[in-house]
């Protein structure tokens, strides 16, 4: 995808773009066929040209252009790159919308979106009915929302006469990668033709390093090694800009603190081998990084000045940057992944994929010949990089997916037609997941409450306990904590002890200013009172709070509240009544939610999770009620962090009996009965046979009755304090053991 290097229209640089010469032949198949696959390196102009081409050739007339990317940060700087170039202001006729962030109008017809955004409008709209073309951006990536793109797309099609349903003209599909399996995306959309871009990409030289081998798959050392060869780089190589590749914001950041430390230092008369370079202008790339920051990346730098951009993977397939000539590749990337240990999707910092790391190398290559540092050694690649990266849909928790699939009508989610099959236990795990939260029944037919939680673009766990809050009337109390569990770490963490003890303080007074030992009503806590401050901005500095992450929670919040007011003028939507006080009412509507990531203290600090993982966690040290263990019994929680150990973060204490109804249904769903009816729809016939088959196998004395008792005695105090206490009899036994 092409950038150019200044951000004024420049109609003739987008001539030279290896795409501009196939314009006519490119219009004419989008014309022809119902599904295309074009293919090309990333830079060679597919994704900010083509739209345009159909545009000029009068596919507005019949709808709108969409254009999904996988990634906000790619569709917000691409709509802004096309609207320069269509010389419009954006928001008009090109505009983009991405979670929480709708910049379009009445006006618009080439509209750049995520993947998700338009998952959510086929809920409301199956056939499309606005777009005549829908062009899915970045197919190599491989994201889950495009992957289930994909193939409510292809199932549209196998029924013509349903898919065209009122429509004028039939919908275009235009499917768009880079150079990676575009015959296996042929195939699955039933052999249609591709059409390739020839490239135009310079030969790159890559060395491997000697810093990360196979042993330190779990080391972070190589941020530091990161900016060694960075530096290196700017000192001994000639003029061309460099492009670091690292995992997350919080990495970033530290490495740019590190450079700009170091760079400091250099005496530019004898340190740096090409004298024309004078010194290095570094900056920070990442998703969730605020628009005017974002332009800066693709600004030239003033004369003589080296740019050095350390981004996360969005830089190696999303975004074009100028300039570049060197590649520093940390070979490492953040992946979520389903980890069985938790049962929950977790960011991991893994290895990349081979084909990643051909990925990133490529960028150096795109105005010159470039050169690509790579820090492990040949034996990591060999023995710990897979060959590619394994698609997202296989890896991690279907859960909000399979709701959005049931509301759509896919009543068969098993044999859905899915580009890469997840794996079945995917599948029927995220079944029990919606049963569970009371979103499908035991025929996994989609209930009234699951037809609400769809339309709330969050965990279907934090959905349910804000719906829960709205049938009480204490939204209020739950809207703003959404809205902060939906944006990124709102308190900083300075790099330098003294200014962290300081942070650390203010961010203690703050959790104790919420009255109770809770982190989410910490975070309830901190959204109103830099809300209610007269200088929001400035009681964010002085409490250590990232400004923007606050507004984006402000403008979140309002977003939900929009969507919750709409569901709460049909007729049927719950209401309830609660007996007990704020701070009980609050915890019992997050208990609802969050009953699936419920712990219980078993010795010392440590805590046993009860949904039959029986995972061994302990209280991150950043939440409020670390090393207040020994006062709790019972508490639920928002994620999960491993690292040597496994953390459960964001922790709020509750009592038994709000959770001791919901803690069965952890356990009382078979998997297979859901699963028999998410491949082939059942007769209520069928029904009975199979539950009077299921009871005769059933040993009389397990009723449901009997499980709770179980599980009731299993849970209270005089169990709990008993086990404790054979526990600590043992490990005493153990030590006089080996003192003998």
């Amino acid at each position: 995808m092409s950038k150019s290097t200044r951000w004024e229209p420049k109609e003739n640089e987008s001539k030279h773009l290896p795409i501009y010469k196939h314009k006519a032949e490119l219009v004419r198949a989008v014309r022809e066929s119902t599904f295309l696959v074009v293919t090309g390196e990333t830079g060679s102009g597919k994704t900010t040209q083509l739209p345009k081409y159909l545009h000029q050739a009068g596919f507005c007339k019949d709808g709108k252009i969409g254009i999904t990317q996988p990634r906000r940060v790619a569709a917000i700087t691409v709509a802004q790159r096309v609207a320069q170039e269509m010389q419009c202001t954006l928001g008009r006729e090109v505009g983009y919308q991405v979670r929480f962030d709708d910049c379009t109008s009445q006006s618009t017809v080439v509209k750049y979106m995520t993947d998700g955004c338009l998952l959510r409008e086929i809920l409301a709209d199956p056939v499309l009915s606005q777009y005549s073309v829908v062009i899915l951006d970045e197919v190599h990536e491989r994201s889950l929302n495009t992957d289930i793109l994909l193939g409510l797309l292809k199932k549209m099609f196998s029924n013509p006469a349903k898919a065209n349903k009122g429509r004028s003209v039939p919908l275009k599909v235009v499917v768009m990668s880079a150079t990676l399996e575009t015959e296996k995306l042929s195939a699955f959309l039933g052999g249609c033709p591709v059409f390739a871009i020839p490239g135009r990409t310079f030969p790159v030289t890559c060395t491997f390093g000697f810093a990360v081998g196979p042993k330190d798959i779990e080391s972070t050392g190589y941020v530091k090694e990161v900016v060694k060869v960075a530096l290196d780089v700017h000192t001994s190589e000639m003029a061309g800009d460099i492009l670091v590749f690292l995992t997350g914001q919080s990495e970033i950041e530290r490495a740019c603190d590190l450079l700009f430390e170091k760079a400091e230092s250099i005496d530019y008369r004898y340190d740096v081998e090409d004298q024309t370079v004078e010194g290095l202008l570094i900056l920070p790339l990442y998703g969730s990084m605020p628009t005017d920051q974002q332009r800066q990346i693709f600004q030239p730098p003033p004369p003589g000045i080296r740019k050095c951009v350390v981004a996360t993977n969005i830089a190696a397939t999303s975004l074009t940057i100028n300039g570049i000539k060197y590649i520093v590749d940390s070979g490492f990337v953040k992946q979520l992944n389903h980890n069985s240990r938790v049962g929950m999707d977790i960011l991991e910092v893994v290895p990349i994929s081979k084909s990643e790391a051909q990925q990133r190398a490529g960028r150096a290559g795109r105005t010159s010949a470039g050169k690509c540092f790579r820090i492990y050694t040949k034996e990591f690649w060999e023995k710990s990089m897979p060959e590619y990266t394994v698609p997202e849909i296989q890896r991690t928790s279907l859960t909000a997916v399979i709701l959005t699939l049931k509301c759509l009508g896919v009543h068969d989610v098993i044999r859905f037609p899915y580009l890469d099959c997840p794996e079945e236990r995917f599948i029927l795990e995220a079944l029990k997941q919606l049963y569970q939260f009371d979103a499908i029944n035991r025929r996994g037919r989609v209930t009234q409450l699951g037809e609400l939680m769809v339309e709330f673009p969050l965990h279907p766990g934090l959905t349910r306990a804000l719906l829960k809050a709205a049938s009480l009337g204490c939204q209020d109390l739950l809207l703003p904590v959404a809205a902060m569990l939906s944006v990124e770490n709102i308190f900083i963490r300075p790099g330098h002890p003294e200014k962290q003890k300081e942070a650390d303080k203010k961010h203690r007074e703050l959790a104790a200013k919420s009255g109770s030992m809770n982190d989410f009503a910490t975070l309830l806590s901190v959204f109103q009172s830099c809300k209610s401050s007269d200088r929001p901005s400035a009681w964010c500095k002085d409490n250590w709070v990232h400004w923007r992450a606050l507004k984006s929670a402000f403008s979140v919040e309002t977003q939900l509240r929009e969507i919750l007011l709409r569901l709460q003028e049909k007729r049927d939507f719950p209401v309830e009544t609660f007996d007990g006080n704020k701070s009980e009412l609050f915890r019992c509507c997050l208990c609802t939610g969050y009953f699936t990531n419920v712990a219980r203290r078993s010795v010392g600090k440590v805590f046993c999770t009860m949904d039959g993982h029986g995972s061994m966690v302990h209280i991150h040290p950043s939440s409020s009620l670390f090393d207040q263990e020994a006062e709790l019994n019972w508490v639920i929680f928002h994620d999960v962090l491993v690292t040597s150990r496994v953390y459960i973060r964001t922790v709020c204490p509750i009592r038994y009996e709000w959770v001791k109804d919901l803690l069965p249904k952890l356990h009382e769903v078979d998997v297979y009965e859901l699963s028999s009816v998410a491949r082939e729809e059942v007769t209520d016939e069928e029904m009975v046979k199979w539950e009077t088959r299921e009871a005769a196998k059933r040993p009389p004395e397990v009723s449901t009755e009997d499980a709770m008792k179980k599980l009731e005695k299993r849970n209270n105090e005089a169990s709990v304090s008993d086990a404790r206490a054979r526990y600590l009899q043992r490990k005493q036994q153990r030590q006089q053991k080996k003192a003998l």
